[in-house]
């Protein structure tokens, strides 16, 4: 089923509320207060819970500030923080007169804090640390060979040590250093996994306000209420949500920071006119792919068509993820197939040459997989395929332009033409079933951005998205703005068969008892090129 989207749908409904004082927690744990609850928890229980592990967002790049925050909390023992360790950093180094020691014996009776990060790149290390933590002493004749480690006295007597473990990370890094030793997530008998994004609800909504405020500096302008407001529906657009705030929120914090500093010497108050316009201020700096891109629609180099129709082509969306979500663009890439009789094989083109990653190809074989299913009973379905992301010099992953792909196969199999002013983006089941993809607010912005410079102010320009991704749309007032004045639509829609009627004017077909499929239906005109086809090259 197709929906127009509404302007209504595609924006956030939240506004922020009157900010909430902290209470003394960092700001990368504002949002964490029942796991922080837990951690005091297994912290007063030392015979209970001796060794944590922590996963979540941001911890890591804060060890140095959790572990201030820890002293704080902890009194009469020492708490010990490692953001680098290596091997002599944590062991200490004896040598022929005394023993230098190491951050291990430093936390003797405390609490050693260490990122998993260095941990999954050298095994050495972990390992280290692991013998450490099984015989409760560091064993100098045991320690690995290494620059560093030669000139150290392996005979010194081994050090008694006794302390907690607090190892720190992200989920990725437990999975790489669990194949590494599948011991290790039971060798620690407390863990907290932290949400890397928040439901937001109007118990939230003052936490998110304080948090801001809390990053104001003195002699700096002051945000209002409506620059907050402007916070929050970026914050959300970034984690291409209405309702969720993604939980790292550093580059949020850089943002604000960089817009005090710029608006320092003209403003004593911010608002959501400075809020909204500073993307677009600091990208001129810092976004050069995003300038190029944009660079290149305008001259032409490279091609988008957006007039007319064509045969075998469609435009298709993808995003160029870069160092920060600011920096993030879209791009409009044009899809292209071509057929012929074969041996019935499709052959992405961006996988020969190695530029299709491991989502991309098996996006292209579930597509695959539905034409087969939709012509099965044609015996010797013997056709070739093709699929290209055209003027692409570029990594392609992710499954997000099945449906794109799908549609321009359909179309270079049945010679009809597809309208040049529509987009697309879905990925695909075997069944034919639109299913959602990521970062939608930046392909939608990508397609616009596309119409807006080479386009027609007088067309009308069409994006089909998957219905599940409805739920996620926060567009900015611009793009809000054309919807209202229709010259830019977004349609959802949940299955290709109800996208076909709408791209190329004909029904998709269903299957009738004969075994075929009906008159004047999409795939009954592919069956009839098929026959034609094979009954060119037969009498040939």
């Amino acid at each position: 089923m197709l929906r127009r989207v509404l302007p209504s749908q595609a924006q956030t409904k939240f506004k922020a509320v009157k900010p909430k004082q902290l209470k003394g927690l960092p700001d990368f744990l504002v949002f964490h207060k029942e796991e922080v609850r837990t951690f005091h928890q297994a912290l007063e229980n030392p015979e209970l819970f001796r060794h944590i592990l922590i996963t979540g967002p941001e911890i890591e790049s804060n060890l140095l500030q959790f572990a201030q925050y820890l002293t704080e909390q902890v009194k009469h023992r020492p708490v010990i923080a490692e953001p680098t360790p290596t091997l002599l950093s944590l062991a200490g180094y004896p040598n022929s007169e005394k023993y230098r020691p190491g951050r291990i014996a430093e936390a003797e009776d405390g609490l050693l804090l260490l990122p998993l990060r260095p941990l999954v790149e050298d095994p050495d290390l972990y390992y280290f640390l692991k013998g450490v933590l099984l015989t409760g002493k560091i064993d100098f004749l045991a320690l690995p060979e290494g620059p560093d480690s030669r000139h150290i006295n392996r005979f010194h007597p081994s050090i008694e040590s006794r302390f907690r473990l607090i190892l720190i990370g992200e989920e990725t890094e437990v999975d790489s250093i669990s194949q590494l030793d599948p011991d290790f997530y039971g060798g620690f008998d407390f863990k907290i996994h932290m949400p890397y994004e928040v439901n937001l609800t109007s118990a939230w909504l003052p936490v998110f306000s304080g948090l801001v405020k809390s990053w104001e500096k003195p002699g700096y302008p002051s945000l209002d209420q409506s620059a907050l407001d402007a916070l929050l529906e970026l914050a959300l657009r970034w984690n291409d949500s209405q309702t969720k705030l993604s939980l790292h929120l550093s580059e949020l914090r850089s943002f604000v920071t960089e817009v005090l500093a710029l608006s320092k010497k003209s403003k004593r108050t911010l608002g959501r006119a400075q809020i909204e316009a500073a993307p677009e201020e600091i990208q001129k700096r810092t976004a050069i792919h995003k300038r190029k891109y944009r660079e290149n629609i305008k001259e032409g180099l490279i091609s988008v068509p957006l007039k007319g129709k064509k045969t075998g082509r469609i435009n298709g969306l993808s995003v160029i993820l870069l160092q920060s979500s600011l920096l993030d663009f879209g791009q409009v890439n044009q899809v292209s197939a071509r057929v012929s009789l074969g041996s019935g094989n499709l052959i992405n083109i961006e996988r020969e040459v190695n530029l299709s990653g491991d989502l991309h190809d098996k996006g292209v074989f579930i597509l695959q997989s539905y034409i087969k299913g939709m012509f099965s009973h044609i015996q010797s379905f013997g056709l070739d395929a093709s699929i290209l992301f055209e003027q692409n010099s570029s990594p392609i992953d992710g499954d997000s332009a099945s449906c794109a792909e799908l549609l321009a196969l359909l179309s270079a199999l049945s010679d009809l033409e597809i309208p040049c002013n529509i987009a697309v983006t879905g990925a695909l089941s075997q069944y034919g079933d639109i299913l959602p993809v990521g970062s939608v607010n930046t392909k939608i912005q990508a397609w616009y951005d596309v119409t807006k410079l080479a386009g027609s102010p007088s067309e009308t320009y069409t994006l089909y998205l998957p219905k599940d991704n409805v739920r996620d749309l926060n567009l900015p007032k611009e793009i809000l703005n054309s919807m209202k004045t229709g010259r830019f639509k977004i349609v959802s829609c949940s299955h290709v068969e109800d996208l076909i009627p709408e791209v190329f004017g004909a029904p998709a077909g269903r299957m009738t008892k004969f075994g075929s499929y009906p008159s004047g239906s999409l795939f009954r005109l592919i069956e009839e090129r098929i026959d034609k086809k094979r009954d060119s090259e037969e009498s040939s």
